[in-house]
């Protein structure tokens, strides 16, 4: 699917799906997007507009240029959008920028861009009839949806930390939800600071800062205080998943210290027991009417003892 949208007197107009060869005769586009679109899209936009998409092995590439190439027609940006549904997962986006014109490429929808064109038409843009502007405000949009995805997730974490206060006994659901909220955090981390080094790029290029100088700043600043909260969780949830750890261990603990000493006052007896099981002739106790009554009450006895030895100590 191909979507071009216009814009005249400051108003944004969308254009979906239109015949390819009716794109050439529009005018003033400022942004064409193409969402899962046909080979035949693909390479009609590419060759008319003599630009050229990330590659699917391009897009999963982590290094600085394949996330930001600036030519001398172009600016290429590779960048991963966290979607909620349900489960957070990564969905790559590639923007190009090149004259006035934002190209957008992705596979699949995306809410982001719905809200982004909602913002687009309730704005002026009367004096921002640039691609750029397209681009940042996507780039609020997605802000805007990692601060309620990072919410979302204290939120969680509250729950989850009164359930692991509230709690007599631990079970594995409570660790597994726990690491799921671990990894959400991480996926939101990498891809805000993906979003910070390209937004510091564009800063350092002359013609965007002079357009755009307060806008990106403010930006900068949204994601650095994105960033903290989402540290701030990772280190929360590290400091919970410790918790929980640790509480396993002293239930391990008390498990292994009742078999301690259950065994250490049992030893005492089967030792005794032990000594009167020998099968030899000269032992005096063996004719002994009272043999026994003392054999068992000596097995009891040292019991006792062993036990009244652990209580004052207050191992029990």
């Amino acid at each position: 699917m191909i979507r071009v949208y216009t814009i005249s007197k400051g108003k944004i107009e969308q254009h979906k799906n239109p015949p390819l060869e009716d794109v050439l005769e529009l005018n003033n586009i400022i942004w064409i997007d193409l969402q899962s679109p046909s080979q035949q899209e693909r390479k009609f936009v590419e060759t008319h507009y003599k630009i050229e998409f990330f590659t699917s092995q391009e897009l999963q590439e982590i290094e600085s240029s394949s996330r930001f190439l600036e030519t001398e027609e172009t600016i290429e940006i590779n960048l991963g959008f966290v979607t909620s549904d349900p489960e957070l997962f990564v969905q790559n986006v590639t923007f190009i920028l090149k004259g006035n014109i934002l190209f957008t490429y992705r596979q699949g929808d995306s809410k982001i861009f719905a809200e982004a064109v909602r913002r687009l038409k309730s704005m002026n843009t009367e004096t921002k009839e640039h691609g750029l502007d397209i681009f940042l405000t996507m780039l609020e949009a997605r802000i805007d949806g990692d601060a309620d995805l990072i919410e979302s997730i204290n939120r969680k974490l509250n729950t989850v930390s009164k359930e692991l206060l509230s709690r007599k006994t631990l079970d594995q659901d409570l660790l597994l939800g726990i690491a799921q909220l671990q990894e959400n955090v991480m996926l939101l981390h990498e891809t805000i600071t993906e979003k910070q080094r390209v937004v510091s790029s564009l800063i350092r290029i002359p013609e965007f800062n002079k357009i755009e100088n307060e806008r990106l700043t403010i930006i900068i600043r949204d994601i650095a205080s994105l960033l903290q909260h989402s540290q701030f969780s990772s280190e929360r949830l590290e400091y919970m998943q410790n918790t929980f750890l640790g509480l396993v261990n002293i239930e391990q603990n008390q498990v292994i210290k009742i078999f301690t000493v259950v065994t250490v006052v049992f030893m005492p007896p089967t030792l005794i027991a032990s000594i009167y099981g020998m099968n030899f002739k000269h032992m005096p106790e063996l004719n002994w009417m009272a043999g026994y009554p003392f054999a068992i009450g000596l097995m009891i006895f040292s019991s006792l003892v062993f036990l009244w030895f652990f209580k004052r100590k207050k191992w029990l």
